[in-house]
């Protein structure tokens, strides 16, 4: 027993004189700088490029088995600047010894300083790394085909912890002339703790970006806790956050500040993605959710909800120096907040339960995007549009408002055929331009260069408006068809509303079937065409008094001072009524009928919408000319027709009244007068004469 304790002790006595003899010796006797010329000249063999080594290599033995690598360069592909496709100032690796006699791989912290490493793409598509990516792929294939004939892979690793990894002062710079981008990132720094299966593993980093085209800078940072369990195919990131600092042309006001929290759970084979805890936070603005995914590796699928959380948006997109156009309520875009669940599957993305809310309104729906397709259906409770317009003054024209030809584009024609959209747009209440419209219902379909709008207003101005709206701009010009029907309207209260006067009041109904085409103002004028027809009850025209101007014309013609003023300035109706033809751009009526307790007018004539000229006649009858509104002092023109003829513009007309055909009319109105009276006292006479003799005869 005693030889055997001594055998094994001089077993171990040798062992350790092995190693204390291999840590003392071996870097005494092997030079890995003796090997430079041999590893440059590999290089050159499998790549073409150049290696050169600058530095010493130092070799470690024990406890670690390692190599320090100074100054080495590797020259670029031929044709690409700069020099060098890649260098490096300092790299060192080291091995524990002792755990590999254990199958155990214990690395220290890997440190690299100094990494250069520039990416080129020329215009005709050729990169730097063409012939090291060619040249790989052989050496790939060579191995796949010359398998090891024996079927021992060696002895298997049961472990694997590093000390952690340290990159510093890196530069990354990528250059695309196919496109013009230019992007650097310098420095780089990427420091961890130690990795270790099944422990998390700390990651710090920060780089600065630069970018030319188009010119931008950032800092970016990221911290986290990375924790792989390859045993069970899973990956966890804790504590992620990322920030950054950026400034450049391509960022809205030319600044960016955002950062970013999350925790995310991923399975290594792609089946399934969880992020959880998501905040992205950019100045006041605060999104937050969550988001799950699946078949990662197939055909992913995403799910989740967003929220951001209220903010006053006017402040946050002045401090993004955005500028806002002028509005006429300084208080609108300081309470906005959104919501939504998200899916998306391939080009599919779909928002549900959708809300936002922006000061009084709350918009509620659902979106789909399919591609390029649009489908939605929204609804808005109710919406005062004219707070986000300029302010109204009225009567006050802008000196410098450039003056409109009438021939500038109306529509972006392009635009228009691109789209593809279906959806319907419910509002409960809407004011624009101070008019207001309720229960609104609006249905767009737009596709291959066809768009088609169908609208209803349920309540207007106590009556409804139905109608449809055709745009066709497959062609070279745009054609359009409008068809529109109001019922039950209040005129008054409408044209107070849209033009602060109402110069028309009554109940009436309108309709109209209307086509044109073209792109500007003055081509849908000379190609508009179509008809019209409208009917009012019990209202009026103000500021004009039709009675009033024949009394007044009439004292002028007769060499008179102006008729004594009688009546509101108005023309009261108890129906007005009139259809009309409408030819490139030129309306045509023939059967204007109005009618009042003392007039009776009928119109015909034409109205060209193109140099904005009328030429019409009113003829207006008085039937009465009791005292009301005006018709005192006419009573020999009573029964006889008063042709007024209205030309020049829409802006200023002119009126005039045949008196030579007035005239004749009342003499003939007289002559006929006396006619009657002539006749009515024949007849009286006759049957007096008559009477008399018949009663002698019975006598």
């Amino acid at each position: 027993m005693g030889k055997l304790f001594k055998v094994i002790g001089i077993l171990v006595a040798a062992v350790v004189l092995l190693v204390v003899t291999a840590v003392i010796v071996l870097p005494m006797v092997i030079d890995p700088n003796d090997y430079k010329e041999e590893i440059v000249n590999q290089v050159q063999a499998h790549t073409g490029r150049q290696l050169t080594i600058e530095g010493d290599l130092n070799l470690s033995v024990f406890p670690w088995l390692g190599i320090d690598i100074g100054a080495m360069q590797l020259s670029n592909a031929p044709g690409f600047e700069p020099k060098n496709f890649a260098a490096v100032k300092h790299a060192a690796v080291r091995v524990k010894l002792m755990p590999l006699l254990s199958s155990r791989l214990e690395v220290d912290t890997i440190g690299l300083d100094g990494l250069e490493l520039n990416l080129a793409k020329r215009k005709d598509g050729s990169s730097n790394w063409d012939d090291l990516a060619q040249g790989s792929g052989q050496q790939t294939e060579k191995k796949m085909e010359q398998p090891d004939p024996s079927g021992d892979q060696g002895m298997a690793l049961t472990g694997l912890s590093i000390g952690g990894i340290d990159i510093n002062n890196a530069m990354i710079r990528w250059d695309d002339r196919t496109s013009g981008q230019l992007y650097e990132i310098s420095p780089f720094n990427l420091k961890s703790g130690a990795i270790v299966p099944g422990k998390p593993v700390d990651l710090n980093m920060d780089l600065q970006l630069t970018s030319k085209a188009p010119q931008m800078g950032a800092k970016v940072t990221l911290t986290g806790s990375v924790n792989l369990d390859q045993d069970n195919g899973k990956l966890a990131v804790n504590g992620l956050k990322l920030t950054a600092d950026a400034q450049g042309e391509a960022l809205p006001g030319g600044s960016l500040q955002a950062e970013l929290v999350a925790t995310i759970a991923a399975a290594l084979n792609g089946e399934s993605l969880s992020v959880s805890g998501l905040q992205l936070s950019v100045g006041d603005l605060k999104l937050s959710g969550q988001l799950n995914g699946k078949d990662l590796a197939g055909l992913p699928t995403f799910t989740g909800n967003i929220q951001l959380a209220e903010l006053n948006l006017k402040k946050w997109l002045t401090s993004q120096k955005i500028e806002l156009p002028p509005m006429a309520d300084a208080t609108v875009l300081t309470r906005f907040s959104a919501g939504f669940d998200l899916m998306n599957q391939g080009a599919v993305t779909q928002l549900d339960n959708l809300k936002v809310s922006m000061d009084d309104t709350t918009l509620d729906g659902n979106v789909k995007l399919n591609g390029t397709a649009v489908g939605f259906k929204l609804n808005v409770d109710a919406i005062d549009a004219d707070r986000y317009l300029p302010a109204a003054k009225i009567g006050e024209q802008p000196q410098d408002a450039p003056q409109s030809s009438g021939d500038e584009p109306l529509l972006p024609i392009e635009t228009l055929r691109e789209l593809n959209v279906d959806g319907v747009l419910s509002i409960g209440k809407l004011t624009i331009q101070k008019l207001l419209a309720e229960q609104i219902e609006l249905s767009v379909k737009a596709k291959n260069g066809q768009l088609a709008i169908d609208q209803a207003i349920k309540k207007f101005y106590q009556g409804a408006l139905s109608g449809k709206v055709n745009l066709d701009v497959t062609g070279k010009t745009p054609r359009m068809n409008i068809d529109e029907k109001l019922t039950g309207l209040q005129a008054g209260p409408l044209l107070q509303d849209l033009m602060d006067d109402d110069k028309l009041t009554g109940k009436g109904n309108f309709s109209a079937k209307l086509m044109a085409s073209g792109n500007s103002v003055n081509a849908i004028k000379k190609s508009l065409g179509g008809n019209l027809d409208f009917a009012f009850k019990d209202g009026a025209v103000k500021g004009f008094n039709l009675a009033q101007v024949i009394r007044d014309t009439r004292s002028q013609f007769q060499g008179q001072g102006a008729a004594a003023r009688s009546g509101p300035a108005q023309t009261d109706f108890s129906e007005l009524s009139g259809s009309a033809v409408i030819t490139n751009g030129v309306v045509k009526n023939q059967d204007l009928l109005a009618k009042s307790p003392y007039l009776r007018v009928t119109g015909e004539g034409t109205v060209n919408l193109v140099p904005e000229t009328l030429d019409y006649t009113v003829t207006p009858v008085i039937v009465s000319t009791e005292k009301g509104q005006g018709g005192e002092g006419l009573d020999d023109l009573k029964g006889v027709p008063i042709p007024v003829r209205l030309t020049g513009s829409f802006a200023a007309p002119s009126f005039a009244i045949d008196w030579g055909q007035v005239l004749a009319g009342t003499q003939k109105a007289k002559l006929e007068e006396k006619k009657q009276e002539l006749k009515q006292k024949v007849q009286e006479q006759l049957q007096d004469q008559l009477g008399d003799k018949l009663k002698g005869l019975f006598n």
